[in-house]
């Protein structure tokens, strides 16, 4: 897993995707590493409300300030 910290929230994400993070936006988006699929985006509101945008093929599981976003299939 790699991993980074955005307004708070440790990320651990997987190896295989790239993330692109919009600090005007409070969006963090995590895409295939070939940028040609988008896994998945996370958003904070106004309030640091932590929003989720998935896609069938990946995972978020979420505790206190830590995220893990995880795919369901890995294609080599």
């Amino acid at each position: 897993m790699k991993n980074m910290v955005f307004n708070g929230f440790i990320l651990n994400y997987h190896e295989s995707m790239n993330v692109y993070v919009n600090d005007e936006t409070k969006r963090v988006i995590f895409v295939s590493k070939d940028n040609d699929e988008i896994h998945g985006i996370l958003e904070l509101d106004q309030d640091n409300k932590v929003k989720i945008y998935p896609r069938w093929n990946v995972s978020f599981s979420v505790e206190n300030k830590e995220v893990v976003i995880d795919v369901n299939f890995v294609q080599e």
